[in-house]
């Protein structure tokens, strides 16, 4: 390898590691759009509403007339009848014949009709279930997402914790040294610090592993690099009015594409039956067509020789055009079973979308008592931190001047660390349960 060759792969493996070290921290938006173009359920769910889009359009061609054409030739030895001149001959002899036709249904009880408007209300269906595929991706992406920073906050306060126990490691160790404490509480201390190092050493595992879960949930080939950009929470802001459970519910149900998805599958279904009760009726058809021939047999009147080609197609050509009327009488009763097997879908389409209304009022229901549950936590985890933060000062305060024995500094210091920790749950369960309330009125999901 030459030396200029060895630089130049050496130069680009350096700039596109580069590239890679330096990768920007992903928004949620960006993860949920990521997930869109890339997810293989997504990706197989599309294929049907392609499918279903196949369907709707062979439908619509399936109204217009048919028209087909043929040509033929044969070849003809021994004992055999002329299909032209329906002579029989001894000879060998060959033939040709071409011809074209055309049909159309001009009645069927409208089950082309019905059927096209079905193939249309089902491709629709199939777009509602794509997007509320994608609403379960976003959502789970979300909860992933919020649980990374979470985590990565509850990180910050153990690392925070644990500096400021390796600071009074070194002030208990200098008074103990100068004899104004025990040893005893040197060794507290320094337990204390093990205790708040492991917990360092978890809260940072459980980052790690959430920061896992959201890259499979991505499908991330190389999640190592991969990490998110944490919100400011610049417009974050406590709403005592959180609105009522009626107004979201009406909301939800005009947008939420499981709604729509099953009032669309009952009106496929009421399609469904139109179509069955279609094959009762009387089906009319008509029909053309035209054709012509040419056989070596075929022979001149006047000159007793084998008519030329031009003559033969004008002689042997033959026009037809008719109508088809078709009556169902008896078919084992098999049109009126298919028509009672309709009717009973019809019926489970009805419980269907009632069952789909059920749910959604006891899951926004629930949201709210989720989202109301939270904004109290959060309230009272509030005053409890800022109660806590000032009673650890005055605690570390009198630590440090030997008034306050390391046991009880330890208490205090552990009431904040435990209140801070369900401050941030508070907080991120708050956040949560206020977007999914705005998710059922059709707000995408955001941090902003």
């Amino acid at each position: 390898m030459s030396s200029f060759r060895f630089f130049t792969i050496l130069a680009l493996g350096i700039f596109l590691s580069g590239r890679v070290s330096a990768q920007e921290p992903w928004t949620l938006s960006g993860c949920i759009a990521y997930a869109y173009q890339n997810n293989i359920q997504l990706k197989q769910q599309s294929l049907g509403v392609e499918v279903a889009r196949n369907n709707l359009n062979q439908s619509k061609l399936g109204l217009l007339p048919s028209l087909n054409s043929g040509l033929s030739e044969s070849f003809r030895f021994g004992r055999s009848v002329d299909p032209l001149t329906y002579e029989f001959t001894t000879e060998n002899s060959t033939g040709a014949s071409v011809y074209i036709s055309a049909g159309v249904e001009l009645f069927k009880g409208l089950q082309n009709l019905h059927t096209v408007q079905k193939n249309e209300i089902d491709l629709k269906k199939n777009i509602a279930d794509l997007d509320k595929a994608k609403n379960d991706l976003a959502l789970n992406i979300a909860r992933l997402y919020l649980q990374i920073l979470f985590n990565e906050e509850l990180h910050d306060v153990t690392v925070q914790q644990v500096e400021i126990t390796r600071q009074q490691v070194n002030r208990t160790r200098i008074l103990v040294d100068a004899g104004s404490l025990p040893k005893g509480d040197y060794l507290d201390i320094q337990a204390q610090l093990a205790t708040e190092e492991l917990n360092e050493i978890n809260t940072r595992n459980q980052l790690t592993l959430s920061y896992l879960d959201l890259a499979q949930a991505l499908d991330l080939k190389d999640p190592d690099q991969f990490k998110v950009q944490r919100p400011t929470f610049e417009t974050f802001a406590v709403n005592d009015h959180l609105g009522t459970v009626n107004e979201v519910y009406q909301a939800a149900l005009g947008v939420l594409p499981e709604v729509k998805s099953a009032d669309l599958n009952l009106q496929s279904l009421e399609k469904s039956l139109l179509i069955a009760r279609g094959r009762m009726s009387p089906s009319l058809s008509m029909s053309t067509s035209y054709g012509t021939g040419y056989s070596d047999m075929l022979k001149d009147f006047i000159t007793g020789q084998t008519m030329a080609l031009k003559d033969q197609l004008d002689y042997t050509s033959q026009t037809s055009f008719g109508f088809d009327l078709s009556i169902p009488i008896f078919n084992g009763w098999s049109t009126r079973t298919s028509i009672k097997n309709a009717r009973l879908a019809v019926a489970g389409g009805k419980y269907q979308l009632e069952t789909i209304h059920n749910q959604l009022l006891k899951e926004i229901q629930q949201a709210f008592a989720d989202a109301s549950a939270s904004l109290e936590k959060f309230k009272a985890t509030t005053k409890s931190v800022s109660a806590l933060e000032e009673s650890f000062r005055y605690a570390e305060q009198k630590y440090n001047i030997g008034m306050l024995t390391t046991l009880d500094y330890n208490v205090a210091k552990n009431n904040l660390t435990k209140a801070q920790s369900d401050l941030l749950q508070a907080k991120y369960n708050y956040i949560f349960n206020t977007r999914i309330l705005d998710f059922y009125r059709g707000i995408p999901i955001d941090l902003k």
